[in-house]
């Protein structure tokens, strides 16, 4: 199926919270913007919502899937702000967004964001935080790789003809690890914090599609092992 990232601050959303709750349409019968989103949610406990809404500041909505283990095709975004909200509900036309909705800044000079949607126990409204990727053909190309560690683990090593060192709870955007298509190598180990020694983690060969991105997370496992790699790819 059809990917560098931050959380900002919705200060003119919380100073004017009703704007959610009017005039609510979805953004799917009249979108008024050209940019996309796409959205994965991996790793999300058996009890998360398979759907949400993303609500612009404008009150207009798209709904969105919810995807385990691939990327949505594209969602227009429902209006032409940067301000952001994901709600596991449709919003009550009479009632103000919460406070504490999951929130994220997309640019508007991103034309394609693909938003990693993260569990996050701190959250009461819906237990989630996004991290958006700025996925626009200029910054992540076809052929490159976005890693995303989820674990408590580093992680370093060659792949292919590019280095990685992934610290813990932290992403990378790797340029195409091969120039042509065809076979590479991934050489990775692990590092566990308080550990001094580092841990055979990958030594598998890959197959680079120079037309796809890719997603790699490390998921964090249960001992005795660490982590686990899980990849998404999708064309444009």
């Amino acid at each position: 199926m059809q990917i560098k990232s931050t959380l900002v601050t919705f200060a003119l959303l919380l100073l004017a919270p009703s704007a959610f709750a009017e005039n609510a349409v979805d953004a799917t019968d009249k979108p008024e913007a050209k940019r996309n989103v796409r959205v994965i949610y991996h790793g999300a406990p058996a009890n998360a919502p398979e759907k949400a809404f993303l609500y612009g500041a404008s009150g207009k909505f798209a709904p969105v899937d919810l995807r385990r283990y691939e990327v949505t095709e594209n969602i227009a975004l429902p209006d032409n702000g940067e301000q952001f909200i994901l709600l596991p509900k449709m919003l009550p036309a009479d009632k103000p967004a919460p406070a504490n909705a999951p929130k994220v800044t997309i640019p508007v000079d991103w034309d394609l964001c693909v938003l990693l949607v993260i569990t996050d126990p701190s959250n009461k409204t819906f237990p989630i935080r996004i991290q958006p990727v700025n996925a626009s053909a200029s910054v992540f190309a076809p052929g490159e790789i976005y890693w995303v560690n989820l674990s408590e683990i580093a992680v370093g090593g060659k792949v292919g003809e590019q280095n990685l060192l992934l610290k813990p709870k932290t992403t990378v955007l790797m340029p195409a690890p091969k120039k042509e298509k065809g076979d590479f190598y991934v050489k990775l180990d692990s590092l566990t914090r308080g550990e001094e020694k580092s841990r055979w983690f990958v030594r598998k060969s890959w197959r680079h599609n120079a037309r796809t991105r890719q997603i790699v997370f490390v998921i964090p496992k249960d001992p005795p092992e660490l982590a686990a790699l899980y990849v998404v790819s999708f064309y444009e």
